[in-house]
């Protein structure tokens, strides 16, 4: 039986999108499926390359699938959720995520395959169906969640659990910046903000748990970094007009991640997406949270711990943010911004006239993220960069 096919989008197109495009949104879904372990065992010989981002989603359905999605690509859980959400509420997920942002060409069909076919909108799709998965297994399990215990207790675990990692790099509570980059306090929040210097700059770590009232209980944990020498090129970026920035101007960040972006397609930790579009991890139940406090701890040492190493160099920043293609980098949001330039000139990166092109051409991009008013300011950006380091 066959799901979905691209052959029924392809032969369709009217415009000038690319064979990829057919392919994109059933090659998320399927490659999301593969990486969550509900694929058909024939595609775990892609695992490596998925997993590694070696391969485009809709390349893999391409070459693993024929361009089609069928009950041979799923083992038998991935066949029933399957069979219970994905002609029933996909799509209506999937134009949700990317609301807004679909070509309007007049062709209804090729405007609703105009999305990239990134890593990056794989990973803002992979939150929305991470959370349809755990609550239909939920419904199917006819799970009803014990109470948890309160919300200190809940904090006061997440911590131990942690403890040997905050200490390893440094981190200690920060109440001077807390109330600035944290939400109010609230019967239903606990959160708490860590700081950590190293030579050059500081990280630090959000911790925050949230009840819910479906009974459970969420953990967000978000990372942000500031490497001096790059947060003053960016601020003093010899623009006036952007931003208005001065040289008495805070420094921002040179680096925001929350955990979608470091935890990317883990096997076992399923990060979900909140009503608000915030990544985090739901525990439901004491052995969810026995669970997840102890997997979540060994990724921060594995995983976030060698991620801060990289943040607080020029060079591993850059290594970092200036991907290529830049879209597949954790820190990428959007091209108006004046942190990957500002970061390859500090590092030194032999790229730069590449990025300035590339940049160029997302900026261009009328589907790009972010807010087109800042499109001139990259220009401008860009211009000065070139002359910077064009060669006399």
């Amino acid at each position: 039986m066959i799901f979905d096919s691209a052959d029924y989008y392809f032969i369709d197109f009217q415009t000038d999108l690319p064979k990829e495009a057919a392919g994109t949104r059933i090659g998320m879904y399927v490659a999301w499926l593969t990486l969550r372990r509900l694929g058909g065992e024939g595609l775990n010989d892609y695992l490596d390359d998925l997993r590694a981002r070696r391969i485009s989603c809709a390349d893999f359905l391409f070459d693993a699938c024929d361009g089609k999605f069928s009950t041979d690509d799923v083992n038998e859980e991935g066949l029933a959720f399957t069979e219970h959400y994905y002609r029933e509420q996909f799509d209506n997920d999937y134009d949700a995520v990317f609301a807004g942002e679909f070509s309007r060409t007049g062709h209804e069909l090729d405007d609703s395959c105009s999305i990239a076919c990134s890593w990056h909108n794989f990973d803002r799709l992979a939150l929305t169906l991470n959370r349809r998965l755990l609550d239909w297994r939920a419904r199917r399990d006819h799970v009803e969640w014990p109470v948890l215990p309160t919300l200190d207790s809940v904090y006061a675990a997440v911590l131990r659990a942690l403890r040997p990692f905050m200490q390893s790099k440094g981190f200690v509570h920060d109440p001077v910046n807390e109330p600035t980059m944290t939400d109010a306090p609230s019967p239903s929040r606990v959160g708490h903000l860590y700081c950590s210097n190293f030579s050059g700059g500081k990280h630090w770590l959000l911790v925050v748990v949230r009840s819910t009232p479906q009974n459970t209980v969420t953990l967000s944990l978000t990372v942000a970094s500031r490497l001096d020498a790059v947060a003053e090129r960016i601020r003093d970026h010899g623009l006036p007009e952007y931003f208005n920035d001065t040289a008495d101007s805070p420094l921002p960040y040179t680096a925001l991640l929350r955990m979608a972006h470091w935890l990317r397609a883990d096997p076992d930790l399923i990060i979900e997406a909140d009503d608000d579009g915030a990544s985090l991890l739901a525990m439901r139940g004491p052995q969810g949270l026995a669970r997840t406090v102890l997997l979540l701890a060994q990724r921060c040492e594995t995983v976030l711990g060698p991620l801060l190493d990289q943040l607080a160099t020029a060079q591993g920043l850059d290594a970092v943010r200036c991907t290529h293609p830049l879209s597949e980098s954790i820190l990428y949001t959007e091209p108006f911004n004046r942190f990957v330039l500002s970061t390859a000139e500090a590092a030194g990166n032999p790229r730069i006239l590449e990025l300035c092109d590339e940049l160029e051409a997302l900026g261009s991009d009328p589907q790009a993220p972010g807010s087109r008013m800042f499109y001139p300011n990259l220009m401008a950006h860009i211009r000065l960069v070139r002359e910077r380091n064009t060669p006399r």
